[in-house]
């Protein structure tokens, strides 16, 4: 199956989801995040607005606020495939505004990461990535939306901890049981995820 192929697949299995079962998915698997030894230890994550048809990430967002972790969400720079991701002060909803693509991101006021300054301060194991996907693999591949914002973002990520010697992120799939399939087609720029969700 090709990548395509798959991501309409996937896409038609989201749109048919029960609400109430995606709700029940979104809560048990962000209180089995916040629960976790990577997430107690933890000094800073990576998370995201969710989209209607994504994992509802909300609660370990607000979970990280409360633990005076670092929390992150991504903005996409406009006319590329990259985005930067700017830190959250207070309730995520009340610091984001709604792109033209209908995609919640971060407000232009709030203050933009260095990730070099931020990896400055943390070691890599501190790091806790949440990355959403149409489909995961059962090794751990992962099928974006196909513009490789992810793939890059996880890319430079790698090759600046690696460059400082240190231990390396905790990337986490996330994503629903529906999601989870046996092999994702890959390749060479497409990076792989330590844990599925």
């Amino acid at each position: 199956m090709t990548k395509s192929e798959l991501r309409k697949e996937m896409k038609t299995s989201l749109a048919v989801l029960d609400p109430v079962e995606k709700a029940f998915e979104s809560m048990s698997k962000c209180s089995a995040v916040i629960q976790s030894e990577i997430f107690q230890k933890c000094r800073c994550v990576f998370g995201f607005m969710p989209m209607k048809d994504e994992v509802d990430v909300l609660p370990v967002l607000r979970a990280g606020l409360q633990n005076k972790k670092k929390v992150l969400i991504p903005k996409i720079i406009d006319g590329t495939n990259d985005m930067e991701f700017y830190f959250l002060t207070d309730e995520p909803n009340s610091q984001v505004e709604v792109n033209g693509w209908g995609i919640a991101e971060p407000k232009s006021d709030l203050r933009k990461c260095n990730l070099d300054e931020l990896l400055s301060e943390l070691k890599a194991d501190e790091i806790l990535v949440l990355v959403p996907g149409l489909a995961f693999g059962k090794d751990n591949t992962r099928l974006g939306r196909g513009k490789g914002f992810y793939d890059k973002f996880l890319s430079e990520l790698k090759k600046k901890t690696a460059a400082l010697g240190k231990s390396k992120p905790w990337i986490c799939g996330t994503c629903y049981n529906a999601q989870v399939v046996d092999s994702v087609p890959v390749e060479e720029n497409d990076i792989k995820v330590d844990v599925v969700l």
